[in-house]
């Protein structure tokens, strides 16, 4: 739990609940143990006077299956409060849980996957046409990024590195509007960069620059938003993973949902969308690690024991930061309009960073959303006519660009989010209308499953060929699928996983 406040003595994440998973938990099974959480906490509203606006996690796929179950059960009724601040904002998909429930995913690993999909050979389509990493190079080139720089970019091997995700979209999106270059191609290819740059741009900067206020925030997410809304509509899953689309808009809506939710609880207090994520939660076990040492493969019962300390101490270093080396490079400045650079900090950036207004009441929620979309259809003039066919067609919104919930569609059998660090089909729980589509947590045991049987079979074709062998003969090399490898490499092929 965390409270959305400024106050560093009291924001910090307080665990409730450890569940051990044995990986073979549904959805259905994991939104039951969320709803006792939900159902704990809001049994002690009178005395707490504290309500769960959100639901936050990152990619993993079974608590994203339990998210859906708990908040898509119906629309938004025209009885709740935050009904007229909502309902005028175009495209926006209005599905909640019980009291206005919304799920979250965490900021951070939405922006991490954006640039591990970069690093694919798949790349992204923007428009028809398909950015690969060595387009991306040859257009980092000419803009004086050094060599060592952009190697770092494309390191495979650093797909957790926050900050190495914040500079390469940074440096996407900073490239120059238009080419000297006078061939058609390369042209069409630097429209095509410059659009994806755009909607980095509009994605990122809310959540780093900290001279934005809450209603700058929602209009760039808002350009974000239907600029994405477009380029799906025109390339679908070529364009992004129908996950991680699904993932980003899902961010978006909450950001929306959370501002109306405070306009109408608080009205007079202040809301910080870097809070609404799993950040805390990360610092907690942060300190966790920390507690435990070198043992940092802890089970369940060290976790218990231990966890509940993790808030103190987090209490302790937030009212005394100086005791802790490694909290003074958080009071470095973050992103600010004009910085060239991403600071180190801006992986940490907390409440009292923000220099900006982020007063609920100061904010309009329509005024912002109308704003994002002029500003990219003034960016970019070929979403305009795309806007116009999506308003005329019913049942359209931003989880459902062809009028249908993105998630209640089977997926194509490429439609694979390459995004992730290891690279697993969606998983969506079975129900009454995507029993077709989501039972996906089998998916992976099932490739593990061919792989295996895919090593026991290179295993016997090797075992057929040192039948033929002599009983005093002894080679090092071994015939794999008709190709002499040796064993050594083999052996390091085959223990890889």
């Amino acid at each position: 739990m965390g409270i959305l406040c400024k106050d560093n003595r009291i924001y910090p994440g307080r665990p409730v609940l450890v569940s051990g998973d044995c990986k073979r938990e549904t959805g259905e099974e994991h939104a039951k143990v969320i709803q006792t959480v939900l159902d704990g906490v809001n049994n002690l509203q009178e005395t707490t006077r504290l309500r769960i606006v959100s639901i936050a996690s990152d990619r993993e796929s079974r608590r994203g299956a339990a998210f859906i179950l708990l908040t898509f059960k119906h629309h938004l009724s025209s009885d709740s409060p935050i009904y007229p601040l909502l309902k005028p904002l175009t495209f926006l998909d209005l599905h909640i849980g019980d009291d206005d429930l919304t799920c979250d995913k965490d900021w951070k690993h939405i922006f991490k996957r954006f640039r591990n999909l970069l690093l694919r050979h798949q790349g992204v389509v923007i428009n028809g046409f398909r950015i690969t990493p060595g387009i991306l190079k040859d257009h980092f080139k000419p803009s004086g990024l050094s060599a060592d720089h952009v190697r770092s970019l494309f390191n495979p091997e650093d797909q957790q590195d926050v900050k190495m995700a914040f500079d390469m979209l940074k440096d996407i999106w900073t490239l120059p509007c238009i080419s000297e270059n006078p061939h058609p191609g390369i042209r069409r290819a630097h429209e095509a960069v410059w659009t994806l740059g755009k909607l980095l741009y509009h994605m990122v900067f809310p959540y780093l620059c900290v001279d934005l206020s809450l209603s700058e925030q929602i209009e760039h997410l808002s350009a974000a938003a239907h600029l994405a809304l477009a380029l799906y509509k025109l390339g679908g899953k070529d364009f992004i993973p129908t996950n991680l689309y699904i993932d980003l808009m899902i961010m978006i809506k909450n950001v929306l949902f959370c501002v109306a939710k405070a306009k109408i609880d608080d009205p007079n207090g202040e809301l910080w969308i870097i809070l609404l994520a799993t950040d805390r939660l990360e610092e907690l076990f942060g300190i966790l690690r920390t507690m435990v040492g070198n043992d940092t493969n802890l089970d369940v019962l060290q976790l218990v024991c231990r966890l509940a300390g993790t808030t103190e101490v987090s209490n302790i270093l937030a009212k005394y930061p100086h005791w802790d080396q490694a909290l003074r490079r958080l009071k470095l400045p973050a992103l600010s309009r004009e910085s060239k650079e991403i600071p180190d900090s801006a992986d940490h950036i907390k409440p009292s960073s923000w220099r900006d207004n982020v007063m609920v009441n100061d904010v309009s929620l329509q005024t912002s959303w109308n704003r994002g979309r002029c500003l990219v259809e003034d960016e970019t003039t070929v979403v305009t006519p795309i806007f116009t066919e999506m308003e005329r067609t019913p049942g359209v919104n931003l989880l459902a660009p062809l009028g249908v919930l993105l998630f209640n569609v089977p997926f194509a059998a490429d439609d694979i989010d390459e995004s992730l660090e290891y690279p697993v089909p969606s998983t969506i729980p079975p129900s009454q209308s995507t029993n077709s589509n989501l039972d996906r947590t089998q998916d992976s045991e099932s490739r593990m499953e061919v792989e295996d049987t895919l090593h026991e079979l290179a295993a016997s074709e090797a075992a057929v060929h040192d039948a033929h062998m002599t009983e005093t003969e002894v080679r090092h090399t071994i015939l794999i699928n008709g190709t002499s490898m040796a064993k050594s490499r083999a052996l390091a092929r085959y223990s890889k996983f």
